[in-house]
């Protein structure tokens, strides 16, 4: 049975960066309008291979499409079985603000059936490289749920801050299972502006957050103007927009859960020019 999950999750771990939560929990579920597949895959798996995945840079909303074809059969005991079908569960362990969809609404793909999975979100992480722990339950004549990590096969998604050399993926460690995440530096820059000496804007905060009600703003500008407030959720999608009045020095403004779901967001303020931001969480 171990030689049949192996052969499964080959094709699990293929598939791209995802998740730190899946992009349903925020109302933006999968189904056709997400993605469409291509149906240029000769062969079962996915495209591109982990090695080949851009790294998502942080304080950018991303979007990217990985294709994929499932398997027909595999062989196990000398035997050729059918794989039904094959449902992704889950997908953790991922660069913190980015979620998943795919092209099925119940995130399931029959036999030889063509699919895609969409990334989205705004990464906000330390920069380096997350090993993906994927959930999946494959059917072959009975339902079997498992880490296809704890089979032994990896697939990795890399993050850097803008302006960071691409870091190659480092799988010596993975013999050893030791590699979860490899570490490229020690902080998170997650906007243009975010901790910018150049900017026009600085110390930037939200507090409380998490914040179940509403929550202060506070930060500091070096001029007077009109600037843009707006809050994006996990997939990129905007949530709030308004402009105010910003005058030379400290300054303050409050943001409001209204019928906002729980979850992560990110919060901006631009004068046009420069741009900070803050993850900030919205609790039950």
């Amino acid at each position: 049975m171990k030689k049949v999950i192996f052969t499964l999750f080959s094709f699990c771990l293929l598939y791209v960066n995802t998740n730190a939560q899946y992009c349903g929990n925020t109302g933006a579920g999968s189904g056709p309008s997400q993605c469409t597949p291509s149906g240029t895959l000769t062969k079962p798996g996915l495209a591109p291979l982990s090695d080949s995945l851009p790294p998502l840079v942080n304080g950018t909303i991303s979007s990217t499409v990985i294709q994929f074809k499932n398997f027909d059969t595999i062989t196990f005991g000398g035997q050729n079985l059918t794989v039904q079908s094959l449902r992704i569960d889950s997908i953790g362990n991922s660069p913190t603000g980015v979620c998943w969809v795919t092209n099925k609404a119940n995130n399931t793909w029959a036999n030889q059936e063509d699919g895609c999975i969409k990334i989205n979100g705004t990464a906000c992480a330390t920069p380096g490289q997350y090993r993906l722990k994927i959930i999946v339950t494959a059917n072959i004549g009975v339902p079997i749920q498992t880490d296809a990590g704890a089979a032994g096969l990896y697939y990795y998604v890399r993050c850097k801050n803008a302006g960071d050399s691409d870091t190659p993926v480092d799988t010596s460690g993975q013999a050893a299972n030791t590699n979860l995440f490899v570490a490229y530096g020690p902080a998170a820059s997650c906007g243009s502006g975010f901790n910018d000496p150049t900017s026009n804007i600085n110390s930037l905060s939200i507090v409380p957050n998490p914040f179940n009600n509403k929550a202060v703003v506070s930060f500091y500008s070096d001029k007077t103007g009109v600037m843009t407030e707006r809050m994006t959720n996990m997939i990129g999608s905007e949530v709030l927009r308004k402009s105010i009045e910003v005058r030379m020095g400290e300054n303050s403004s409050m943001i409001e859960k209204n019928n906002l779901p729980a979850g992560v967001y990110f919060y901006s303020i631009s004068d046009g020019k420069t741009v900070a931001t803050k993850r900030v969480v919205i609790s039950e």
